[in-house]
């Protein structure tokens, strides 16, 4: 029996990371890299995602935190697993992002093994 691979949308604007988190999940999840929120909305409007990994700090245009807000409105994301992906790691940005909506928190940098460790959770 074949299994299914999740799908999981990576808003994420630095091109490093984009390449550095996609090479940690490819072998075991379909990735769409998209580097803005606004872009972001506009996948999840006609793409089923299983798992977001969401930077918070994406540059210009609506922060992380904007565009999971405005995602969790949109049927079908209310309840996804979101994943805070981050380079905000001063004493309480963790619990900021989760009251923000995000189910889990991982600061940059991160191991390969951290970031799997989380994604065996939302299995």
């Amino acid at each position: 029996m074949e299994t299914v691979r999740k799908r999981i949308i990576l808003i994420e604007d630095d091109d490093i990371n984009q390449g550095v988190i996609s090479s940690y999940v490819a072998k075991d999840y379909d990735v769409d890299v998209i580097p803005t929120g606004e872009e972001a909305i506009e996948a999840v409007k006609s793409t089923s995602y299983d798992i977001i990994l969401l930077d918070i700090n994406l540059g210009e245009g609506i922060d992380g935190l904007k565009t999971l807000e405005m995602i969790r409105e949109i049927k079908g994301y209310s309840d996804i697993p979101v994943v805070a992906v981050t380079a905000y790691a001063l004493p309480g940005d963790r619990e900021r992002m989760l009251n923000a909506g995000c189910d889990f928190y991982i600061a940059k940098p991160f191991y390969k093994r951290e970031l799997l460790e989380i994604l065996e959770k939302i299995k």
